[in-house]
């Protein structure tokens, strides 16, 4: 079982995020195309522990905004992702722009089973509330 750090994107399920393999940290992308086996198989990515750091942080700031949202504090329109809302979120941004489109660093193919982890929260610091079964294809 591999813990995920963060949460990227969800659609119909987790599509990008950062998980942890045997220590290891790496960006897990899921495929698009129906051919790819869409929300089943998916590429993985290695990343550096500066970029896990970045994105930790980041994920945070999107932890707190939600916690508000779901109080009804705020609405979607204040969402970090929005750009010009939390300017530390903006430079993060920046900063992980290029890793997270950088395609041509070793990668490997994998299926996933995602199962509840328990916590209470969807999201929470420690990351969302699943966890993953990953098998190397």
């Amino acid at each position: 079982m591999s813990l995920v750090l963060v949460e990227n994107e969800y659609y119909d399920g987790p599509r990008v995020g950062i998980t942890l393999i045997n220590g290891a940290a790496y960006r897990f992308v899921a495929g698009c195309e129906p051919e790819e086996g869409y929300l089943e198989t998916f590429t993985l990515y290695p990343i550096s522990e500066s970029e896990v750091e970045l994105e930790v942080e980041q994920w945070r700031i999107f932890v707190d905004w939600n916690n508000k949202y779901e109080a009804g504090i705020v609405s979607t329109e204040t969402h970090p992702g929005h750009g010009g809302i939390s300017s530390r979120w903006d430079e993060i941004e920046l900063l992980l722009e290029e890793s997270r489109k950088n395609k041509s660093v070793p990668s490997s193919r994998a299926t996933a089973e995602f199962i509840c982890n328990g916590q209470e929260k969807r999201y929470e610091y420690n990351g969302p509330s699943y966890s993953v079964t990953w098998a190397l294809l």
